[in-house]
């Protein structure tokens, strides 16, 4: 009697463990979170080719925001006049720290978003409507990769 009601428990157990693994199948990935010096990166979308490395010409489209929502810069809003890809040297220099560490190993398609600690940005200084001592959040693609 007792073994027949085991055989009956991991039966159920094996039914209940097959529909979990069916209805995970077919759902978006979760996204992917990563931490490296003052940035975290949250994977929004993956993209596909070569990787994102120091020396390539990089080409975004960005969106960026104040921890509170106000959002001070964007290359895909009109309002903010310059509605095209931002291009940059990776890696030399020409963009807050946050982003020369964020962008390495990036996929042209991928979709990221970056909440960049003061010191990967601006630190103590303000600049334009940014201030001081702020963290900013960073809605970033990456449209294509020059080598």
């Amino acid at each position: 009697m007792k073994n027949k009601m085991w055989l009956w428990v991991l039966i159920v157990i094996l039914v209940v463990a097959g529909l979990v693994y069916v209805a995970g199948k077919g759902k978006a990935p979760t996204e992917e979170i990563m931490q490296v010096e003052g940035v975290k990166m949250t994977v929004l979308q993956e993209g596909s080719g070569e990787a994102a490395k120091a020396g390539d010409k990089v080409s975004m489209n960005y969106t960026g925001r104040l921890v509170d929502g106000t959002v001070f810069d964007s290359n895909v809003d009109p309002k903010f006049n310059h509605v095209e890809p931002f291009t940059f040297n990776l890696g030399a220099g020409e963009v807050i720290k946050g982003w020369d560490t964020a962008i390495v190993g990036m996929k042209a398609g991928e979709k990221r978003t970056l909440e960049i600690e003061p010191a990967a940005a601006y630190g103590d200084q303000p600049v334009g409507p940014i201030p001081p001592n702020s963290t900013l959040i960073f809605d970033v693609e990456l449209v294509s990769i020059n080598n």
